[in-house]
């Protein structure tokens, strides 16, 4: 499985540019059929197909791999039980063959608006990200969460709980812009905090940054957290 990777990778100058445009072509058809619908990835070719799945809700299994470095996007394709891999790598060329990869090993794609190189943070960056077949877009730009459900993906609203009047802002941009899901970082805040903005917000909630132990994701699951993003490869199997 690792060479087969890896030998793509070395050899991806011609393939690059053919999935590049498959890509494009396909995100165009997704483009004329979209409607408000979210997509039902298919893993035949490593291509995104759409299927209409109106207001299907986010759901995922209890860990969440946030990926930084191919050997660990590799790993977490190939010998995790993860429905969803939150990818914090690649960049505006390469993106459609990270996308490819990810679909083929059947699990889904979730790509933070900051973390891709060279796209823009705005709706034509969005809709570039839908083309490549991305299933999931987190932003933390409150406007944006519109143009990513329009693009047919689903859309994470993201905020950093730094004090009260941030959990304020927070709140209300998602009562206002109802994502499909909510990542609130970093996912060491107070669990009570945690329950108060679950129970207002009625949204899906996800934590992230700073899970690093098995005690903390079940601390999470334990008060009816969605899911936790972690980096740490040595909790992306655990069962919870």
């Amino acid at each position: 499985m690792m060479r087969t990777f890896f030998t793509f990778e070395i050899s991806a100058g011609k393939n690059r540019d053919n999935r590049r445009r498959a890509a494009k072509a396909q995100g165009a058809k997704a483009i004329r059929q979209r409607g408000v619908e979210h997509r039902e990835v298919s893993t035949e070719k490593g291509m995104p197909v759409e299927t209409k799945n109106t207001n299907k809700p986010f759901k995922s299994k209890p860990v969440i791999p946030s990926v930084h470095q191919r050997k660990e996007l590799l790993y977490a394709m190939a010998e995790t039980g993860a429905d969803w891999i939150m990818l914090k790598l690649g960049d505006v060329n390469t993106l459609p063959q990270l996308v490819g990869h990810i679909h083929r090993f059947g699990k889904k794609v979730m790509v933070h608006q900051d973390s891709i190189k060279g796209i823009a943070r705005d709706k034509m960056g969005i809709q570039y990200m839908a083309n490549c077949g991305v299933d999931c877009v987190i932003t933390m730009k409150a406007p944006c969460v519109k143009y990513i459900k329009e693009a047919g993906m689903f859309a994470a609203f993201g905020f950093f709980v730094i004090d009260s009047d941030a959990c304020r802002s927070g709140l209300a941009n998602i009562k206002e812009q109802q994502p499909d899901v909510v990542i609130l970082m970093p996912g060491t805040i107070p669990r009570q905090l945690v329950r108060e903005i679950k129970s207002e917000a009625t949204t899906p909630i996800i934590l992230g940054g700073l899970m690093t132990t098995a005690e903390q994701i079940a601390g999470a699951m334990a008060i009816g957290v969605a899911a936790v993003a972690t980096s740490n490869p040595d909790l992306w199997n655990l069962e919870t």
